[in-house]
């Protein structure tokens, strides 16, 4: 058993498979964007020149490889609580669509932006989450020293309460 971690060598050594594993399939994922984009912009300019269509598949595209990749950082990093992926993937989405909805609009109808009630509404979204994060699950010092969340000091608090009813229950 490794000392330092708690693990054995064996968990130790599947949890580098999977990052190994995954590292390879984020790099395989990005090859092929970049690979499959540089057709599609060739396709694009020597079969419908001065229409620029390659830009949209690239930039949808460009979300699933960032969300892909975001992934990958994230389990390798150690992010675990899901609470925590979950305002970052919120925060990595949000960019990535509203970078490829600003190119819509640009491209689409450049007189009238649409695009920004959607980065308003989803902007709004994106920042109560973050908000939300930060109330429920930020740690704060308590008495003994020790930093809890307020999730934390509400299992806490609900533990208590449960043994109290058993308490009573087993008294009488």
């Amino acid at each position: 058993m490794n000392e330092s971690s708690g693990f054995s060598e064996e968990s130790l050594r599947k949890i580098a498979a999977q990052k190994v594993s995954f590292r390879f399939s984020v790099k395989i994922h990005i090859a092929i964007f970049i690979v499959v984009n540089i057709l599609l912009f060739i396709v694009n300019i020597f079969f419908t020149p001065g229409l620029y269509w390659f830009f949209f598949p690239l930039f949808s595209w460009l979300i699933g490889v960032s969300m892909h990749t975001l992934s990958y950082i994230l389990y390798a990093r150690g992010v675990y609580p899901m609470a925590k992926r979950g305002v970052i993937y919120h925060l990595v989405s949000y960019t990535f669509v509203m970078l490829f909805l600003f190119i819509i609009n640009f491209v689409t109808l450049s007189g009238f932006y649409w695009v920004i009630f959607p980065a308003i509404f989803w902007g709004t979204a994106v920042i109560l989450h973050i908000i939300i994060y930060i109330q429920y699950y930020s740690k704060k010092a308590e008495k003994s020293g020790k930093h809890k969340s307020r999730k934390e000091r509400a299992i806490e608090k609900e533990l208590e309460k449960m043994r109290k009813k058993k308490r009573e229950k087993n008294s009488g």
